[in-house]
């Protein structure tokens, strides 16, 4: 999945521990089969006999071999019933570990018919070459960008820009770019400096055909399922190796055409503020039996209302903060994790009733405490007594040592410095005004096309209609916060007849962020049978629309875990 933006400054909490991974040796044979073994030298414990781990080593360049080989590692959910195949899997990102990808849940989609494979890609984990460090630690991280616009756009800035809002943002301008610059020499003398260059999509691409390779046979139809980042994966390989396509899904689509361009936060923000009214619909309709911020609010509140007390704590939060007063966590930060809660529907209940509760009743009581005047003098039921902050709240978000996205990201772009700093600063602008006023200032600072200093040694070609085995099964939400349903019909536009357009009538981050038993049943007729409903499109219900079952624990929430179990 694409990974949510992210604020350096305020996320680089505690130290990483830095994961090593040997490089093949020069004697090993180019392309030798999997070993598969335990999972334990990769980190991830499981005693489960179906969920084994292997390496398989390719070309670094498979355009030159005097580059040595790169080494995959790469994991399988052995099918538990009678095999019909594999299928390739791909979490998205970009820089998701596939290996931490557990296959027992799509096993069981497939009704244990297929070995479910996934694999670390360049940059990542424990594949070679792995993960990019820049930086020793999170703190000396944190420290590089302290007092720069990485935080600072979201720190100061309210998100109306207005006059004060533009001066201060394009006050950094040069200061960005700069830093940006700097950055990028950073990573080509960084340890992973000499292997930039290899981590890119195309070359994932050519790690894909690999591992078809070695599993299913050479010359032997692909089955691939990529969500978010993944769908660049899928139709990069639907583009480069059209021979080797087998069943093929795209789920949580990015659109091809604005791919690592400056642009693509502008269009992958489109169904954000859809979502989010979505999250605060459902608060307001389970009342304070359900969502804690009615008890705020008043019950019978619209969800316009709860959505006009979340931006109400961010703005008097950001009041006290330019005042020098304390508050609970940095304004931006809230929208931050506002951002990131809509990747999961299913856990809405659990962060609007934990944290977000918390973070507003501390703001408001605080602006009570400091005469801080409520924006638009609306109304609301302050919370009495100690109210404490969820101290785990850091575990929503990633780690930012690493810079693999930025990497992979880099090795991609075609702007080949033709973007400036302003440029991207005009598109959070654009984004505020015209497509999220809540989220147009949640940027993501690990990559600047301005500043990455390397481009893969093979670049994406230009995609050319290509006549397919099968249709692609293509796959959007009605409401994704990051990948909107309009970047799935386009993709499904370009590929043209040879699509099946899928729209899955929920919320959240790709097909896989609610239950849908009909989702589920169309993608598993489609890998085992071949078969589609006819017609070239379909929408299908989630399973469980009720988002915010009553706090005191319900037949919903019972429900809602038996469906987990079910798929999951």
């Amino acid at each position: 999945m694409i990974l949510p933006p992210g604020l350096t400054g305020l996320l680089t909490l505690g130290l990483l521990g830095r994961r090593v991974v040997a490089a093949p040796s020069a004697a090993s044979r180019n392309g030798s089969p999997i070993s598969w073994g335990s999972c334990e030298s990769f980190g991830v414990s499981s005693t489960d006999p179906s969920f084994q781990c292997g390496y398989l080593e390719v070309p670094m360049d498979y355009h030159d071999s005097s580059a040595g080989n790169a080494r995959l590692a790469v994991t399988k959910y052995a099918a538990t019933a009678n095999k019909l195949g594999s299928i390739f899997f791909n979490p998205g990102g970009p820089g998701s570990s596939g290996i931490e990808t557990f296959g027992q849940g799509f096993s069981k989609v497939l009704q244990g018919a297929y070995d479910i494979v996934s694999w670390d890609l360049r940059g990542v984990g424990n594949t070679f070459p792995g993960d990019v460090y820049i930086f020793n630690n999170t703190a000396e991280d944190a420290a590089y960008w302290n007092n720069t616009v990485f935080a600072y756009i979201n720190e100061t800035i309210s998100g109306r820009f207005d006059e004060r809002d533009l001066k201060e943002l394009y006050s950094q301008v040069e200061t960005t770019q700069s830093k940006y610059k700097d950055f990028g020499e950073r990573c080509v003398n960084s340890s992973s400096g000499p292997y930039l260059k290899y981590i890119g999509t195309s070359s994932t691409v050519r790690d894909l055909v690999s591992l078809g390779d070695a599993i299913v046979g050479k010359g032997e139809p692909i089955d691939f399922w990529g969500v978010s980042y993944g769908t660049v994966v899928g139709f990069n390989f639907l583009n480069m190796f059209p021979k080797r396509a087998g069943h093929v899904i795209l789920d949580g689509v990015i659109d091809p055409d604005l791919w690592v361009s400056y642009k693509l936060l502008h269009s992958s923000l489109a169904d954000t503020e859809k979502t989010y009214s979505g999250l605060t619909d459902g608060c307001a309709a389970a009342g304070s039996a359900g969502c804690k911020l009615a008890e705020i609010t008043g019950d019978g509140a619209s969800g316009d209302d709860v959505k006009n007390l979340i931006n109400d704590a961010h703005d008097m939060a950001l009041e006290l903060y330019r005042a020098g007063y304390e508050v609970p966590a940095v304004p931006g930060f809230l929208k931050l994790w506002l951002a990131t809660l809509l990747y999961s529907p299913t856990t809405w209940s659990e962060g609007v009733n934990g944290f977000l509760y918390e973070y507003v009743a501390l703001v408001l009581q605080a602006s009570q405490a400091y005469n801080v005047t409520v924006p638009g003098g609306r109304k609301y039921d302050v919370p009495s007594g100690n109210i404490t902050i969820d101290d785990t709240v850091d575990t929503f978000y990633p780690n930012r040592t690493s810079y693999s996205q930025a990497a992979i990201a880099g090795s991609d772009d075609f702007s080949d410095g033709n973007v400036t700093t302003r440029d991207s600063f005009d598109v959070i602008v654009e984004n505020t005004r015209e497509v999220t006023p809540t989220f147009g200032t949640v940027w993501p600072v690990e990559y600047d096309p301005s500043g990455w200093p390397v481009r893969s040694v093979e670049r994406l070609p230009p995609f050319s209609p290509k006549q397919l085995k099968y249709p692609v099964l293509v796959i959007g939400n009605v409401a994704d916060p990051i990948t909107p349903f309009a970047s799935a019909q386009k993709t499904a536009h370009i590929l043209g007849d040879d699509t099946f357009l899928l729209q899955q009538l929920g919320f959240g981050h790709t097909s896989l962020a609610q239950v849908s038993s009909c989702t589920l049943g169309i993608v598993g007729n489609y890998v085992a049978n071949s078969t589609l409903p006819l017609g070239g499109t379909s929408r299908c219900p989630v399973d469980d629309n009720d988002l915010f079952p009553a706090l005191n624990g319900t037949t919903a929430d019972s429900r809602r875990s038996n469906l987990l179990r079910r798929w999951w």
